[in-house]
């Protein structure tokens, strides 16, 4: 596993070298920035492949000492949040493999993530207190219909991200996916 630290981020990583970035299936790639909202610091992790996005507030100093733990942590929470279960969970940290820190992971996932740090800015309601996981602002941003790095056609990040479990085979394949090949509906033919 992947995990891209914005510039922000890496002044507050005690990392002391970042790994190159490989090649790797983007589902295991997860770019990490944060900003501010409501005078609240916000870190913004996101799947490269589906640009599944996950909202964290109160970030204690020892998440940062100890950041790999943190974002493996943080993925987890999310993905129990989403439905899948403890062995779909483990499956796929098991095919992610170790955790590396590296630079974000190019010009359109960078894209995708100041995206989501725009969809932020017109979020209307308070965040949770006392709360770390942002589930509500979570479920906000991953409604921003999208084309991934991953992904040719659109869709929204929670069902792409689901296909790209169902593509690994950590989880199965659902009957409907709501992805729309914009393709077929244009006037010229390529």
């Amino acid at each position: 596993m992947q995990i891209g630290l914005s510039g922000i981020v890496q002044k507050r990583v005690k990392e002391a070298e970042l790994a190159p970035v490989e090649e790797e299936d983007l589902a295991f790639c997860w770019d990490t920035h944060l900003i501010k909202y409501k005078n609240r610091n916000v870190l913004l992790v996101v799947n490269v492949s589906s640009r599944y996005a996950i909202a964290m507030t109160d970030i204690e100093s020892r998440d940062w000492n100890y950041y790999v733990v943190y974002i493996h942590n943080v993925i987890c929470l999310a993905m129990r949040a989403e439905g899948y279960s403890e062995s779909q969970i483990n499956k796929y940290m098991q095919m992610a493999g170790d955790a590396k820190l590296t630079k974000t992971h190019g010009k359109k996932a960078v894209g995708g993530v100041n995206r989501v740090a725009t969809c932020i800015d017109f979020y209307d309601d308070a965040l949770e207190k006392e709360v770390k996981y942002q589930r509500e602002l979570s479920e906000y941003i991953n409604r921003d219909i999208c084309t991934p790095p991953g992904f040719e056609e659109f869709g929204y990040p929670t069902e792409l991200f689901q296909l790209d479990m169902e593509r690994l085979g950590v989880a199965e394949k659902r009957k409907s996916a709501k992805i729309i090949d914009f393709r077929k509906y244009s006037r010229h033919e390529e």
